[in-house]
């Protein structure tokens, strides 16, 4: 549990310490990329504590930038997209399709 609230925390770690850490352990950068609204970056860095997990499956990704990262689900970027209300309703209501997100101009692209 450690590892998870470490990986989600808002930490900023110096780079030199983050590229040594993510050697082999997951720290906030790199899992950050993981809840992108991007579908290449979503599908990258699972991982919950060893980096090699990620590493071995071929979903080890460090070159997102962190600033350009947009974190949510693609089919609600909206505020009332996740309302509490709307967040109990979803299992009964018909789901936009889940990747249909343009990025603004200027962010970076995928893979």
């Amino acid at each position: 549990m450690g590892s998870i609230l470490f990986h989600h925390s808002n930490i900023r770690l110096p780079i030199a310490i983050e590229r040594t850490l993510n050697g082999f352990v997951v720290t906030p950068r790199m899992h950050g990329i993981h809840h992108s609204v991007v579908e290449g970056e979503t599908n990258s860095n699972w991982s919950s504590g060893l980096t090699i997990w990620d590493k071995l499956h071929g979903t080890y990704r460090n070159d997102v930038p962190q600033d350009q990262i947009i974190i949510g689900v693609p089919a609600y970027q909206q505020k009332q997209d996740v309302g509490l209300r709307s967040m109990l309703s979803l299992p009964f209501v018909h789901q936009p399709p889940s990747w249909n997100f343009v990025l603004p101009e200027g962010n970076h692209e995928t893979k």
